[in-house]
């Protein structure tokens, strides 16, 4: 048993050589043909060398599990993260895969809408996001299509060919929203669906105002690539209102907290992280939140610091290390500042003269887009508060002047 490593930069060809894969039951990594050097690396070192190439992609060179010829027919190893070197699979199957898909079928169907869904993609099918919109139409005798998902201005919005039977779903991230809401046409294209299901990060306020504004059927989703996407829904009615969000879990879902991290059981959790690590019941998250007595839940935010960006994932430490190396500067803090567009922006906080950002910009180049920092803030020292803790407050203060 080869196995397959799925790397095609098309997103039409890599979904479809993907569930060729899975329906034949070969072991499939999903890779990201966007990752950078360091990644790509990591990558190499995890999948098992022999495994078949699909795309441009590392050569692999990695160890096989013992159990390779035997336990790891039908599963599929999904990326998480893979930023800064640090690529995580995330070990799925088809049984996984099809209880998340109908999860969300049957949370959809208590709320009034048809069981066949017909799923738009417009966001990468080496993520999870990207993939189960596949998965919830062949699970539900719906279709699917792949759609251009950069909505860049200027350019038409594309033509959506699915059935009008069975309930119409698209999967967006607040950047691809925005974009569309701010072309003329761009809420009137949205209307086509009755369902349009928002995740990647938090919902910026402004983006809420507009979603508000044109009454659009945005269900915001909490969710990861270790429950195979959504787990819990964040119903329009409540994003029209003025209340706090939060979120009703999905049939099959549970949510707890500890220590004020949420927990989730679900029989959608993966099997495991490449190649034998396993994912235990219920997942404890790294994500600080509340739940109500009547099981829904609110999220506060990231417990570490990973940046949201545009839907990615962006290590911090990685674009500081990334920058520090050039020897051009001394110190450096790199965090995420609120973004109406993007969710969060990277924004970098460097002891430097402002004329070095010329030279900086050019050594992010070295990182993946979502990880290049888009605003820089230049001191003589890095601000702290009174624990001798960077000072984020302090540090935007200063961008606005």
């Amino acid at each position: 048993m080869s196995g397959l490593a799925v790397f095609h930069a098309d997103y039409a060809e890599h979904l479809r050589e993907t569930l060729a894969a899975l329906d034949a039951g070969i072991p499939t990594f999903l890779g990201n043909p966007q990752w950078g050097e360091a990644e790509m690396r990591e990558a190499a070192r995890q999948i098992p060398a022999g495994v078949r190439v699909a795309g441009k992609g590392p050569i692999p060179g990695g160890a096989e599990p013992c159990d390779w010829h035997l336990g790891w027919a039908g599963r599929i190893m999904i990326p998480s993260g893979g930023t800064g070197g640090r690529v995580k699979f995330i070990i799925h199957n088809a049984d996984t895969l099809r209880v998340a898909a109908l999860s969300l079928r049957d949370a959809l169907v208590q709320r009034g809408f048809k069981p066949t869904l017909q799923c738009a993609i417009v966001t990468p099918p080496w993520h999870v996001s990207g993939l189960m919109p596949a998965i919830r139409a062949r699970e539900t005798s719906g279709a699917f299509a792949v759609l251009n998902g950069r909505f860049a201005p200027g350019e038409p919005l594309p033509d959506v060919t699915l059935p009008t039977t069975g309930t119409r779903i698209i999967s967006l991230v607040p950047t691809q929203l925005t974009r569309l809401l701010g072309v003329a046409a761009g809420a009137d294209w949205l209307r086509q669906f009755e369902v349009i299901l928002l995740g990647g990060t938090s919902l910026p306020p402004a983006l809420r105002n507009l979603i508000r504004t044109h009454r659009l059927p945005v269900y915001v989703t909490y969710g990861m690539t270790e429950t195979a996407a959504a787990c819990a829904l964040c119903p329009p009615e409540l994003i029209w209102s003025k209340a706090e969000l939060c979120g009703s879990p999905l049939p099959d879902v549970s949510f707890q907290t500890a220590n004020g991290l949420l927990q989730i059981s679900t029989r959608a959790l993966g099997r495991g992280v490449w190649p034998n690590l396993p994912l235990e019941q219920p997942y404890l998250t790294h994500d600080r939140g509340d739940v109500a007595p009547d099981g829904t839940i609110k999220v506060h935010g990231r417990a570490d610091q990973v940046i949201f960006t545009g839907g990615e994932k962006v290590d911090p430490t990685r674009v500081e290390q990334a920058l520090i190396v050039s020897g051009i500067i001394s110190d450096i803090k790199v965090f995420g500042r609120p973004d109406a567009t993007w969710g969060e922006a990277v924004t970098a906080c460097v002891v430097g003269d402002a004329s070095l950002e010329a030279a900086l910009r050019l050594d992010a180049e070295s990182l993946e887009p979502a990880a290049r920092p888009k605003h820089y803030i230049f001191v003589s020292s890095l601000p702290t508060d009174e624990r001798g803790k960077f000072d984020r407050m302090a540090a935007l203060a200063k961008l606005k002047t």
